[in-house]
């Protein structure tokens, strides 16, 4: 891969849906696997809107908060987005759509001419129409929409890293 590169990534480790309390989430899982493979830097998308512990309290805080489009100060800082030519997001389906603190990520950071590879956990819907979304959101960046898509629960098997990286692979990059 040409140029430095950069996984940016929104998980929630805690009470996770249909997998049970864990220490790291199930797109971080991928994320890993990502920056491991391509020797990239990672990035985790946090937003200072805190999540409770309980999986069903989380849901109804993210229906609320993309009801209300709410966009979450971002508080980890990234001062050198700049130097990344390749950006790789990653991010759990919430509603059908990625978590608002994705779209806060999106609108802090100058995409112009970036190479961005889409990757999402689920439980079921697939990836509900996101990589196109994102890719409409992101119109002056070269967005590729061969994303991976892993439901939560098959992100934590042994063999999620030997798919990761056969994606990867399939890219071409």
């Amino acid at each position: 891969m040409v140029g430095k590169t950069l996984i940016a990534f929104f998980s929630l480790a805690g009470d996770t849906y249909n997998v049970g309390v864990v220490k790291e989430g199930n797109t971080q899982l991928l994320a890993k696997h990502i920056a491991n493979y391509l020797k990239g830097d990672l990035y985790h998308i946090v937003g200072d809107n805190k999540y409770p512990d309980d999986h069903m309290a989380i849901v109804k805080q993210a229906k609320v908060e993309m009801n209300s489009k709410l966009r979450p100060k971002l508080v980890n800082p990234l001062n050198n987005f700049s130097q990344y030519d390749n950006i790789f997001i990653g991010y759990p389906i919430w509603y059908n759509k990625p978590p608002m603190a994705v779209y806060s990520f999106f609108e802090n950071f100058d995409f112009t001419n970036k190479k961005v590879f889409l990757f999402c956990t689920h439980e079921g819907s697939g990836e509900s129409g996101t990589f196109s979304l994102i890719k409409g959101i992101l119109k002056n960046a070269n967005v590729s929409v061969d994303g991976l898509v892993m439901k939560g629960t098959e992100a934590r098997k042994p063999d999620a890293k030997e798919k990761t990286e056969k994606w990867l692979k399939n890219l071409n990059i």
